[in-house]
């Protein structure tokens, strides 16, 4: 059956294809090479980048090309009539304008460029604590539109150190005992009350000192007191026979009296001796 229905296919239909076919491979073979262009069935030289087309070639002459005048440029090998134009800037140039280079441009500190080329610029509105959140919206060609929102650097329950730059969590008074003077705010920590907390210091080293000094005093009575007690003893105060009123009594185990009696008649203290 697929032999039948080629046979169908109309004998032009072939034809048009072949001629078809055949135009493109001539047109194919034709081709130019990467910096020509095709012009008029003439393979021309394209211009080279900060220049531009004066003339077409034609079969006697070249292609003819003019340098780009001061404020316009052109990138690459083009065929076109005119250089385009150096973009301006609102505020400063990051790079000047060149033939074969575009300008670009830049804001000055405290300003967004407001769109992909930074042609223009706005006022950066946001403050410390905050960042910029931008948004693309394209637009017609290759320029892009930018759309600027603050929005908070840190979490709710922290604050943006500037001289830092950085996010830090926020002091909890309550979670040592203190008062809340300040509740902080983006760009500050809490502040706690830490008088009522200096006065409770100063109490508790009151009463420790003055323990302290208790326990000093009630030491040095009781040695004091001691020491007075130990004064009154009779042991400390040996007397003679004739002061303590008492018979002296010597063992008859005394293996040396003599010496007992010349102790008494030098007057020396002897220990009475309740017998």
């Amino acid at each position: 059956m697929s032999h039948t229905l080629v046979m169908m296919v109309p004998l032009k239909c072939s034809v048009a294809f072949i001629y078809v076919l055949s135009i493109w491979t001539m047109g194919y073979a034709r081709s130019c090479g990467g910096q020509q262009a095709l012009i008029d069935e003439l393979c021309c030289d394209r211009c080279r980048p900060g220049e531009y087309l004066k003339e077409y070639c034609n079969e006697h002459d070249k292609t003819v090309c003019s340098p780009c005048a001061e404020g316009f440029y052109s990138e690459h090998f083009n065929i076109f009539d005119r250089c385009e134009e150096c973009q301006s800037c609102q505020h400063e140039y990051a790079e000047k304008c060149t033939s074969t280079t575009n300008a670009k441009c830049s804001c000055r500190s405290g300003f967004l460029c407001s769109n992909s080329k930074c042609s223009t610029c706005e006022e950066n509105k946001c403050v410390a604590g905050e960042r910029v959140n931008r948004t693309d919206i394209p637009q017609v060609g290759q320029l892009i539109k930018y759309s600027y929102r603050c929005e908070a650097a840190c979490t709710a329950h922290a604050y943006f150190d500037v001289k830092e730059e950085t996010c830090k969590q926020r002091t909890q008074c309550s979670a040592f005992g203190l008062a809340e003077l300040f509740p902080g705010n983006k760009t500050h920590n809490s502040v706690c009350d830490l008088h009522d907390r200096s006065n409770t210091i100063l109490g508790i080293s009151f009463l420790l000192l003055s323990l302290c000094f208790l326990a000093i005093v009630s030491t040095v009575c009781v040695k004091n007191l001691w020491k007075h007690r130990a004064s009154f003893n009779t042991a400390d105060f040996p007397l003679p026979k004739e002061e303590c009123g008492l018979q002296l009594s010597i063992p008859d185990e005394c293996k040396d009296c003599s010496s007992l009696d010349k102790l008494h008649q030098e007057n020396v203290p002897i220990l009475c001796i309740l017998g």
